[in-house]
């Protein structure tokens, strides 16, 4: 027995004092691996460091750049001439074409900030035989007050239907007047924006723009740079009122567009024009024709069944044109392929329906006059008929990035009996170019 409690002793002792010579080992050995350890470690991060450092800088570039853009495919029903013939064309001996299917925009803009202030805008758009450059500008922000913006470039027209992004608007085309007196919506510039709001709380906006006024005019080779040596002013001012209380915003403001088409080229025979009062006469190279009009502007938001919106635009003045085959800024629309100076007025009137967060309906009338000196009998030429559109719109917002829009438009025009029209389509009648549009917009 005592052997055994001897035996027990001795091993209890014998742990008690390895333990104690393992912890002492352990210490000892903890510090100076410890050391080794973190010497060895630091090492590696550094070289780490050195590796990781040209790529931070990459990353941080990357970050300045923000990339979106969205696409919009169509579906189109139309109706192509009068009384609804669809036979030949009385006009062109040809087939009409009553539906499509197209992509009607496909862009990607790159926003980069290469300063604080200073950012760089590209935007392309993809169209199915070519790609067409939308927005390229620089523009520089005021870094000491928060007030002044400067843009030099290719950019929008400042304009409220204009700046209003085509991803976001509430029909599928734009105004009438709009589309004629802002083709493309874009021009060559500089522009300078003060919004007195940030600093000074001030809800005011100021636009001023000299523009080359010829883009989308004419061949693209005109369009590359400025025509003639004329140069286009336009002047923007917007004022914001808000009542949250209520609910209710209303912002309100007024344009004036001050340009000149000159008479760059003639053929050998010199173009014969016509005024405002129809007058005819026979510019010379190097004459002036008159490019000017006024406008005033109203949007209505008020938070009310989901919110309701009510827009509006007025402008009025003088707007020249030439023909295609004698002058290279042209126009080419219905209204302005000709040689003339007329007295043009344009206007729309729009209401925005939200209903829940999904579905908004639309409804908007919009005019333009391009001769408002003659009206009924008294217009001898189709490109000086009243137009008188409206549109009626749904969009089903299928989510953030998705939405749906079904739009019909029907253009009414002005009616003349004048034996000078000789064309069918609108010889006394109201031409049939109704369009229903079906179109899918997926964004990023």
């Amino acid at each position: 027995m005592k052997k055994v409690i001897v035996a027990i002793m001795a091993l209890v002792f014998g742990a008690v004092n390895a333990q104690e010579v393992a912890n002492d080992s352990v210490k000892s050995i903890s510090i100076d691996s410890l050391q080794q350890a973190i010497n060895l470690h630091q090492l590696k991060f550094d070289a780490l460091n050195e590796q990781i450092s040209p790529l931070q800088e990459q990353v941080d570039k990357m970050a300045k750049l923000k990339i979106s853009g969205y696409i919009q495919a169509q579906f189109e029903t139309y109706d192509t001439w009068n009384a609804g013939i669809h036979g030949v064309s009385p006009v062109t001996g040809t087939a009409p074409i009553t539906n499509s299917f197209s992509i009607r925009r496909a862009r990607v803009k790159f926003t980069y900030e290469a300063l604080d202030g200073v950012k760089f805008v590209l935007c392309p758009n993809f169209e199915i035989d070519r790609v067409r450059l939308t927005d390229v500008y620089v523009m520089l922000n005021d870094r000491w007050t928060n007030t002044f913006s400067l843009w030099i470039g290719l950019f929008n027209r400042p304009t409220y239907e204009v700046e209003f992004s085509s991803a976001s608007r509430e029909f599928a085309e734009r105004s009438l007047f709009t589309r004629i007196l802002y083709p493309q919506e874009r021009d060559q510039g500089a522009k300078l924006e003060a919004n007195f709001m940030t600093k000074y709380e001030i809800p005011l906006k100021l636009q001023v723009a000299v523009l080359n006024g010829n883009f989308a005019t004419g061949s693209a080779a005109n369009q590359v740079k400025d025509v003639d040596n004329s140069k286009d002013v336009m002047a923007r001012a917007v004022y914001s009122l808000k009542f949250p209380s209520k609910g209710l915003g209303i912002d309100f403001g007024g344009l004036g567009y001050f340009g000149n088409n000159e008479v760059i080229t003639q053929t050998a025979t010199p173009a014969i024009f016509t005024d405002e009062n129809g007058n005819k006469f026979t510019p010379k190279v190097g004459d002036n024709l008159k490019k000017e009009w006024y406008g005033a502007e109203m949007q209505v938001y008020y938070d009310f069944l989901g919110g309701t919106s009510f827009k509006t635009e007025y402008v009025r003045g003088t707007l020249s044109g030439f023909k295609a085959a004698d002058f290279p800024t042209q126009v080419n629309t219905l209204f302005t392929n000709n040689n003339k100076v007329r007295d043009i007025e344009g206007y729309y009137l729009s209401l925005i329906k939200n209903v829940g967060k999904d579905h908004m309906l639309s409804i908007r009338y919009d005019v333009f006059d391009p001769n408002t000196k003659k009206s009924g009998n008294e217009v001898a030429t189709i490109d000086d008929l009243k137009f008188k559109d409206w549109t009626f719109a749904y969009q089903y917002f299928f989510d953030e990035n998705i939405k749906i829009m079904l739009s019909y438009t029907m253009p009414l025009n002005e009616k003349s009996a004048n034996p000078a029209i000789t064309n069918p389509d609108f010889a006394n009648v109201d031409h049939i170019d109704n369009t229903l549009t079906l179109r899918f917009q997926a964004k990023f």
